[in-house]
């Protein structure tokens, strides 16, 4: 089988290729940057793929990367929680996707996986997230950015195309060169802290590698249209502190802040970037997803052959990326440090 796949020098379109070459799979990847490509894949310590230059909007570009294909797997997006990026995101990841599977699906190739997120389909008072909830409404650059998507993703699958659609959380593991994903930046914050910012919040998390693995399993013809929810392990504050602890030997106490706060400061830091560009991770989307998680009825792995490794398992191999990455320090992670 060849694939093409977008995103492959990001986190999660990383370890995907990285695990079709090790599977002997004929993987033709679309990057703008080769070099990177280079990089990422060494770091894994596998060969370069056959490679087209150019972007996921780019049709052309796009054609090239198909011709020969039997299958895609579409992971390249603009990911950004900054106001100023919203109509930029929007923008180019729906015509990515219109371009990627739109002509894919003209070309009849079995399957095209589509990777998703829960934030496509996530509102506060929604419940657990299942396969068929609808496109989000909410008015949130990154959750409309990613609805508008999957909302043309699945009007491929209404008119029978074999399209699957994959749909994780948070994820978290092992970097692809330098790139950890954008979860490692909250993750690590509540780290460097030392403190979880709210007893009435949670997150749920999946390991890239399990990611990868499914969305590998996922590349077999024949089954049509397809959604699999795959946000992974359900953690509350608590639940978290006590895996921090547990690797770190440190204590992480559970601030008495009202999640109504939290999300007050990141609107507030939202409007500020407007005026003042800087980095951080709080946001007013992000703390709203926080403090209003209800978690995700998943699907069933077992039909895929895969077993999701344990939350603690993971985040040992995400807290070491985060302090090679200069996110955490030797002292904040504690007994890892050794």
């Amino acid at each position: 089988m060849r694939v093409m796949i977008t995103g492959a020098t990001g986190f999660i379109g990383g370890h995907v290729t990285r695990l079709l070459i090790e599977r002997g799979v004929d993987v033709i990847a679309l990057v703008r940057s080769p070099e990177k490509l280079t990089d990422h894949m060494a770091s894994f310590g596998v060969p370069t793929p056959t490679h087209v230059i150019g972007d996921m909007t780019d049709d052309h570009a796009v054609a090239a990367a198909l011709d020969g294909a039997d299958a895609v797997v579409h992971c390249a997006a603009i990911v950004s929680l900054d106001l100023r990026d919203n109509a930029r995101m929007a923008a180019q990841n729906l015509a990515g996707t219109r371009a990627v599977l739109g002509q894919a699906a003209e070309r009849g190739l079995d399957p095209i996986v589509h990777l998703s997120s829960t934030s496509a389909l996530f509102a506060p008072g929604a419940g657990p997230l299942t396969v068929d909830h609808p496109p989000t409404v909410v008015n949130f650059g990154y959750g409309r950015a990613k609805a508008a998507t999957e909302t043309f993703a699945r009007s491929l699958q209404d008119d029978g195309r074999p399209v699957a659609i994959v749909y994780p959380s948070g994820v978290i593991g092992p970097p692809a060169g330098d790139a950890f994903g954008e979860t490692g930046e909250g993750m690590s914050g509540f780290l460097s802290s030392g403190m979880m910012p709210t007893r009435r919040a949670a997150v749920s998390v999946i390991d890239v590698r399990d990611l990868a693995a499914i969305i590998a399993a996922l590349l077999v013809p024949g089954h049509g249209p397809r959604r699999v929810m795959c946000a992974g392990h359900f953690l509350d504050m608590g639940a978290l502190a006590e895996i921090y602890r547990a690797l770190t030997g440190r204590r992480f106490p559970i601030a008495p802040v009202h999640p109504s706060l939290l999300r007050l400061a990141g609107r507030t830091l939202d409007r500020i970037r407007t005026r003042v560009p800087f980095s951080s991770p709080m946001n007013e989307e992000g703390m709203t997803v926080v403090t209003r998680w209800e978690g995700t009825v998943d699907s069933d792995l077992a039909g895929l052959d895969v077993v999701l490794r344990g939350a603690t398992a993971s985040f040992h191999d995400s807290i070491l990326a985060w302090r090679n990455a200069g996110l955490v320090t030797d002292k904040q992670i504690g007994a890892l440090a050794g």
